[in-house]
């Protein structure tokens, strides 16, 4: 077990880190590419969130956490040595190593290798239940399905092109469904801008579309009306203990920080904050009636997805100042500062938490603090289909059941 030795040349105060002490934390990347389903295919990060996940694991090691690295004195800048795959061999290496939170800062889906570990007595989880990312991350199902519940989404038709030609099916679709350019094209089970355009036309949708097709996004491809109004980004919490600024928050239900608002559209479409920066073009979006309506939309739909871990919902206004919902994201971006290099880094839920007194590291121990039984994640193997995973897996074990681990007297410091 190899366990991230850094030391403190003073204290820091983090907030939720104390909770964390004595419980160790592996953080996992994806090395597991995410499966077709129904044609439609979520492409992996071109660097399997490795820099993310190594900005986790950095933070919470220099808040004094017990965290879990795959080589001993792990360094700063390299990615690889602060993060586990997600294979079943590499988490089946993290739960050996003693792991008992399991950062999963990947794409899941319903049969993850995370799925194996389902059995596990007191192993916890920061991410989503399995079978609800499979479902809900196909965005035509998901906004049907947000949209039943009364959330408010942008008018949307899908395009199959294993069902026939793009051309011939845009056409339908802006006849039927009363969708007038522009209007937004994005693959079905798309990863954040990527693959998403505005078009003004049914050639431009379709050869866009046609572009699109293949292993990399599947087959089928949404179009969306398009919202010209404000962009904003709100991140929902699990229900939990969080320790804020204002004090010890018990929350019996999901909860959501305040909104962020986003500027400097490319053609209409955010580009990738790997691109352009999070702090050049979003900033607090303030508080008003329509945004305190949307982020009760935004807490209803966590809590249909019976989300364990946040979510954060990007949302638009129409000509009309109506916010409507137009991409739910199971796995928020946790990029952020700390390592070298990286001081500019920082994601949309960590700029929300600075709202409530939040720094990158407490956002950070705050979800991990809360994460949830591995049960909660993965139904139990037993009632799971077969797979054929290619190698055993560490046993279950019986290991006690999690507790708070607060070290009186204790700061946190750097370890």
């Amino acid at each position: 077990m190899n366990t991230a030795d850094m030391r403190s040349t003073g204290d820091i105060t983090v907030s939720n880190a104390p909770a964390l002490y004595g419980k160790p934390v592996a953080v996992l990347h994806q090395a597991v590419t995410p499966p077709s389903l129904g044609g439609a295919v979520k492409p992996s990060n071109p660097f399997g969130y490795r820099d993310s996940s190594a900005d986790i694991a950095f933070a919470l090691a220099q808040a004094g956490c017990d965290v879990l690295t795959p080589v001993g004195n792990p360094r700063p800048d390299v990615d690889v040595d602060w993060t586990y795959p997600d294979t079943l061999e590499g988490i089946s290496r993290a739960v050996a190593d003693g792991a008992e939170i399991l950062w999963a800062n990947t794409s899941l889906f319903d049969e993850h290798p995370m799925a194996h570990f389902g059995s596990r007595v007191g192993l916890y989880v920061v991410g989503q239940p399995l079978d609800v990312v499979e479902k809900f991350e196909d965005k035509n199902v998901c906004q049907a399905a947000i949209s039943a519940i009364g959330v408010p989404v942008p008018m949307q038709a899908l395009v199959n092109v294993e069902t026939g030609p793009a051309k011939g099916q845009v056409q339908d679709a802006v006849s039927t469904k009363g969708l007038t350019f522009p209007i937004i094209v994005k693959p079905a089970r798309g990863r954040g801008s990527a693959g998403v355009k505005v078009v003004d036309s049914v050639a431009e949708a379709a050869e866009h579309i046609e572009s699109l097709v293949g292993p990399k996004f599947g087959n089928k491809f949404l179009l969306e009306e398009y919202l010209s109004g404000r962009e904003l980004a709100v991140t929902v919490m699990p229900p939990g203990t969080y320790e804020t600024a204002d004090g010890v928050r018990r929350e019996a239900t999901h909860w959501p920080l305040p909104a962020i608002e986003r500027t400097g559209h490319h053609g209409g479409v955010m580009p990738f904050s790997g691109v352009v920066p999070i702090q050049s073009n979003s900033k607090p979006a303030g508080d008003d009636d329509r945004l305190r309506e949307f982020s009760r939309h935004a807490v209803r739909v966590a809590q249909f997805l019976n989300a364990t871990a946040p979510i954060r919902i990007d949302c638009r206004e129409d000509a009309n100042g109506v916010i409507k919902a137009i991409d739910i994201n199971m796995k928020p971006s946790m990029t952020g500062p700390g390592r070298p290099g990286r001081d500019q880094m920082i994601n949309l839920s960590a700029l929300s938490g600075t709202e409530i007194g939040w720094s990158y590291t407490e956002l950070l121990a705050a979800i991990a603090v809360n994460a949830a039984p591995v049960q909660r994640i993965a139904r139990p193997a037993a009632r799971r289909r077969p797979r054929s995973l290619g190698h055993a897996a560490v046993p279950a074990s019986t290991a006690r059941p999690r507790r708070a681990c607060h070290r009186p007297g204790r700061s946190t410091r750097l370890r």
